[in-house]
């Protein structure tokens, strides 16, 4: 299966930030092209899922209210 590549992108970033890139692309062999292409995937997979979101609202929108668990009652280890 290929892929066809047909975007492009057009990225403004600082002078610094674009160096540091530069130097992670040669240290790795790569182009900053596929550098970025795997930040994004990374990111796309690392995302939370429509459910993951869900709970984590809920956890947020109960942590508002102040009905929390507090973290002293938690038991660890």
């Amino acid at each position: 299966m290929s892929v066809t590549m047909n975007k492009e992108l057009l990225i403004r970033m600082p002078s610094s930030l674009y160096n540091e890139t530069i130097k992670i692309c040669k240290k790795r062999y790569i182009s900053m092209s596929s550098f970025v292409r795997e930040l994004i995937v990374e990111q796309i997979e690392s995302a939370l899922t429509l459910t993951e979101e869900k709970i984590a609202a809920e956890g947020e929108r109960l942590y508002l209210k102040r009905k929390g668990t507090n973290w002293r009652k938690v038991k660890r280890g």
